[in-house]
């Protein structure tokens, strides 16, 4: 996540600012990414369930590598597409296929603890990495930009040496039972298909609060040291509540958590609609309290959202669920991306309306699911 945070907190900025390419067209490259794992990532999942989810993780290891070398050539808008595209392929293949492997080796009392730990140990990462950032491209030059990207291929290929320590994340089935079910079998989990359309909103919220906003503050005139140093405001608020999150939702129904999650976001978006029409150090005390209340929401979905579609899911679809999991976050937060660049462009103050009001619907929807939930998994351990 050092590597990730560091790339992805500023490439609008490399596109737009040094590359020279129009923002709305820049953002579009970036939200390209996204839209190749939406349309990447069920079929990824898949590929995880049939040929081990180690595999496949490794597998997208390789192809972000490659990715993110490419980002140091870009040079046109249509390069910018092609490489954002390449390392959507890579994040298909790997973000489905880590959630099935922690799925499958944890029980699933372990399962809220490992998500806690997990989401803590990504926005450490993520803090570390936006400081590194900020820090590494403040000069806005290539060469800056160019050691950005090489941060970026390395922490890949740390994260590719250590997998084959780790289990093959495979479910092996009896030979007499030839068949497999598929997707069919997921869209017919009537709640988990509503369920995933809660997560746009909580998505459009992650999407404008953390992809989106580093344009955002250079576009007010904020510099990008601070803003690699206002990165580290949500994940420090993650990092320091998410254990106690843990604690505060266990034995809570479920549902009733991812309305609060919602809610932080609400209040977080409240905060950001002020910011165009305040000073630039008001605007920065705005988005650092605004960073805090989003990673107090992002401490409740890592205590709640992914054990609980762990739990959901049976083993043998576990990576099929994960996929879908994946495409609604990923195709959400590339909206925010290009649809944050084409409002930005025409008018900054109405930038923010968008994730608030998705928000407060997701704090409705995900009410309206309380009485839909199955009973075995309404309950976090």
């Amino acid at each position: 996540m050092v590597g990730s945070a560091a790339l992805f907190g500023f490439v609008l900025i490399y596109f737009h600012e040094v590359r020279g390419i129009p923002l709305s067209q820049a953002g579009f490259a970036v939200g390209a990414m996204s839209f190749t794992m939406v349309l990447c990532t069920p079929g990824c999942g898949a590929l995880s369930d049939r040929w081990g989810a180690r595999f496949v993780l490794s597998l997208g290891c390789i192809v972000s590598i490659v990715a993110g070398a490419l980002y140091a050539w870009v040079t046109s808008f249509g390069m910018a597409v092609a490489v954002s595209a390449l390392l959507g392929v890579g994040n298909a293949l790997r973000f489905p296929a880590q959630s099935a492997l922690l799925a499958l080796i944890a029980t699933p009392q372990e399962r809220p603890t490992v998500s806690a730990f997990q989401r803590a140990a990504l926005n450490l990462g993520a803090a570390l990495g936006g400081v590194v950032g900020g820090f590494l491209v403040a000069s806005e030059s290539l060469r800056a930009f160019q050691w950005l990207f090489a941060i970026n291929v390395l922490s890949n290929v740390v994260f590719l040496a250590v997998l084959p320590g780790m289990p093959k994340g495979k479910v092996e089935r009896s030979p007499d039972r030839l068949d497999v079910p598929g997707f069919r079998a997921v869209l017919r989990d009537g709640f988990y298909m509503r369920l995933l359309v809660t997560d746009v909103a909580i998505a459009l919220g992650f999407g404008f609060l953390w992809a989106f906003t580093p344009a955002y503050a250079s576009e007010i005139g904020i510099d990008n040291a601070t803003i690699g140093l206002l990165f580290t405001f949500g994940a420090a608020a993650v990092v320091a509540t998410q254990i106690p999150t843990l604690r505060w939702v266990s034995g809570k129904h479920r549902m009733h958590s991812l309305a609060i999650m919602n809610l932080w976001f609400v209040g977080a978006f409240v905060v950001m609609v002020a910011t165009p029409h305040v000073a630039v150090g008001l605007a920065i005390a705005a988005i650092a309290l605004a960073q805090v209340l989003g990673g107090f929401g992002e401490a409740v979905l890592g205590a709640v959202r992914q054990p609980l579609a762990s739990d959901l899911a049976p083993p043998e679809l576990v990576g099929r669920y994960m996929g879908l999991s994946v495409m609604v976050f990923q195709g959400s937060m590339g909206f925010a991306n290009t649809i944050g660049g084409i409002v930005m462009d025409r008018s900054v103050s109405l930038v923010w309306w968008i994730p608030l009001i998705a928000s407060a619907a997701g704090v409705a929807g995900s009410w309206a699911l309380r009485h839909r939930i199955p009973s075995h998994v309404a309950i976090s351990p």
